[in-house]
């Protein structure tokens, strides 16, 4: 089954900033400083998912995580100045006074305290770093101090299979399995720089779990009905309907804090429309009030009959077109992008990949991601001082000959090569 998905676990951790307070108090953060963070994750989302949902085929599964991509962009925002650091912090939402990205270890461990047996969350950070380029050491220590993450150098140019390999096994091992590639072999050269990764893991039982289901009709994108297995539940639920749609939160684990909330539109038009105007902010329960859509955070429990298909979803592409029209130009531009921070040689963001992993069903919920941007040295290729060179720029001869038996089968001049169309 494909069909439209939104990852809103980041906008359910926006509710939960208000429950764990002695988990606050033990990382080291504040409750501003965790709000501004989750803030800005629906900023992001709010920003980005229109344009990948414009360019959608109408069957497609859509699932994103703002968590990893905040921090996997936020890796490379440690190394960036002047344009390109304002217009990452503008769509990121990470103000320069605070500097959010100091704190993003402390808050990635608020996270993964969940004081629940019955869900579990991972967020890890890693850098990739060339074996020819010399990173700033102030860098490299931000990264590790603010994001915890781990560096590990490797030969990009000499060994792109083995670099994309090594990548790869941490995602997988990371995700549980769950996701096994995000970066390959073939777009890895001795231009590659860095690939800074984030890798998020979560699995979670409801509450209380499905115990009824049966065969229902579920009609896609396209208009097309299909047979497929629906889960059914009949419970008091947080629950709100307008004319517009239905939306329900169902709760996981033993204390509530994580949930999932489900947005039902009446149509594929009011879909739309929704998508369109996620930048309204009617979604983000860090700024929900009176006239949101659908304040979940403080709808009443209703009985209600629920029937949720038990299904996996996966997305997997770059987000580089997006993030440019989202706002982040000059980051992925040569002539514009600085990320001297990070280190001397020119470099800019050649793209920008993720991917994601959704499955539902009567027990709960399992679900990944994982960002990777890839770095590259602009202007000229990244190649040793001695290395001796030859500029095929001028008149030279050639030959084509068996070396087995001597015979010159072509020899000749080339003074005005043509170029081949």
């Amino acid at each position: 089954m494909r069909r439209y998905l939104f990852s809103l676990t980041v906008l359910a951790l926006a509710s939960g900033c208000t429950t764990v307070p002695s988990q606050l108090e033990s990382t080291r953060i504040s409750h501003s400083a965790a709000n501004d963070i989750t803030a800005g994750q629906a900023r992001l989302v709010a920003r980005l998912y229109p344009d990948l949902a414009e360019k959608a085929e109408p069957n497609d599964n859509l699932f994103i995580s703002p968590l990893s991509l905040s921090e996997g962009l936020g890796l490379a925002l440690l190394g960036a100045r002047g344009q390109t650091e304002a217009e990452m912090r503008e769509l990121l939402g990470w103000d320069a006074a605070s500097k959010p990205e100091l704190l993003i270890k402390s808050y990635d461990r608020w996270l993964t305290q969940t004081d629940d047996d019955k869900v579990a969350l991972s967020v890890a950070n890693s850098l990739w770093l060339s074996n020819e380029i010399a990173f700033a050491p102030d860098y490299l220590l931000s990264a590790k101090d603010g994001f915890g993450a781990t560096t590990r150098q490797v030969d990009f140019g000499g060994d792109p299979d083995g670099s994309a390999e090594t990548i790869n096994a941490w995602v997988s091992e990371q995700t549980r399995q769950r996701i096994t590639r995000i970066v390959e072999a073939n777009g890895f050269n001795d231009r590659t720089a860095a690939v800074l990764t984030n890798a998020v893991w979560f699995k979670a039982d409801w509450s209380v779990p499905f115990e009824d289901g049966s065969t229902g009709e579920f009609t896609r994108g396209d208009g097309i009905t299909k047979s497929i297995y629906m889960m059914e539940r009949i419970a008091p639920m947080p629950y709100r309907e307008t004319r517009e749609g239905q939306a329900v939160q169902l709760p996981y684990g033993t204390n509530g804090r994580f949930k999932m909330e489900v947005f039902l539109p009446k149509d594929m038009d009011v879909l739309k429309q929704w998508e369109r105007d996620l930048r309204s902010g009617s979604f983000d329960l860090s700024i929900q009030g009176n006239n949101a859509r659908f304040d979940l955070g403080a709808a009443v429990e209703r009985q209600i009959l629920l029937r949720l298909p038990r299904f996996e979803a996966r997305f997997g592409k770059s987000v580089k077109s997006a993030l440019i029209a989202a706002g982040m130009p000059c980051a992925f531009n040569d002539n514009c992008a600085d990320f001297g921070d990070m280190a001397a040689a020119p470099l800019a963001i050649d793209d920008v990949a993720h991917a994601t992993f959704l499955r539902v069903d009567e027990e709960g919920t399992e679900a990944a991601a994982v960002t990777a941007s890839k770095i590259v040295v602009t202007g000229a290729r990244l190649l040793p001082d001695d290395l001796p060179r030859m500029i095929v720029d001028r008149p030279f001869l050639l030959t084509i000959r068996d070396r087995a038996s001597g015979a010159l089968i072509f020899f000749g001049r080339i003074a005005d090569p043509t170029p081949v169309e």
